[in-house]
């Protein structure tokens, strides 16, 4: 089995733990963020576990960040004008999140389950300063969004002794959020610069990076124009 249909297993393994039949008659199932499923199996590939378990470190890593995707739902449009769905937005969110704990439980990992409850506190509190206290147009903005889309996976490969790939996650996700031409539009000069530096981090081999990412097939941008598919080892 390939990288591209393992993770594939592994996400429709995590799809069937979150189906719950009444919420899904109003709210359309998550969808993931390909680019964080591949962070999280990079990290997961490097460990001697049982395979088993990695499945439940891998759901239980999904459950958390879809928790928090739905609860930003909660300022969609649609949603809010809709009372019953906003109600099961929120609903559903906890939902995730008690099936994340309920994982990790059965692993007795206690040091993931704090790890991963305060990269949610930090990213809480990351979006009210950016919300409130940086100018968008400064280039502490998006290396605060960039703080905002990667907590949850460094705290994780803090969890797992994989402080070294940090560095990688900050600057592969960052980039990832910023491929569409649309959002880099967005962006100012000194913005660019930066965003630019991070890809010249990851081009250059400057930092450590999962070994699935270091295949010879595999680059920063084959995984994102290609949707992150893996090649074939």
């Amino acid at each position: 089995m390939n990288n591209r249909e393992k993770i594939q297993r592994l996400k429709e393994h995590t799809l069937l733990l979150m189906q719950h039949s009444y919420v899904n008659k109003f709210l359309t199932p998550p969808v993931f963020d390909e680019a964080k499923v591949y962070i999280a199996y990079c990290l997961l590939s490097e460990l001697e576990l049982d395979e088993a378990v990695k499945a439940e470190y891998f759901s239980s890593i999904l459950l958390i960040q879809s928790a928090l995707d739905r609860h930003e739902d909660i300022l969609d449009e649609d949603i809010v004008s809709h009372k019953k769905r906003r109600q099961l937005v929120v609903l559903s969110g906890d939902y995730f999140s008690s099936l994340y704990y309920l994982l990790l439980s059965r692993c007795e990992n206690l040091n993931l389950i704090s790890k991963l409850s305060n990269a949610v506190q930090k990213i809480n509190e990351h979006k009210s300063y950016m919300h409130h206290q940086i100018e968008k147009s400064n280039v502490e903005y998006i290396k605060t969004t960039g703080q905002i889309e990667s907590l949850l996976y460094i705290k994780a490969a803090e969890s797992f002794g994989m402080q070294k790939y940090i560095p990688f996650i900050e600057r592969y996700l960052l980039i990832s959020l910023y491929q569409s031409k649309e959002k880099r539009m967005s962006l100012n000069e000194d913005q660019l610069e930066f965003l630019n530096s991070c890809e010249t981090d990851l081009r250059e081999k400057r930092i450590d990076m999962p070994h699935v990412f270091q295949r010879e097939d595999c680059s920063i941008y084959k995984c994102i124009e290609n949707d992150l598919m893996l090649g074939e080892g």
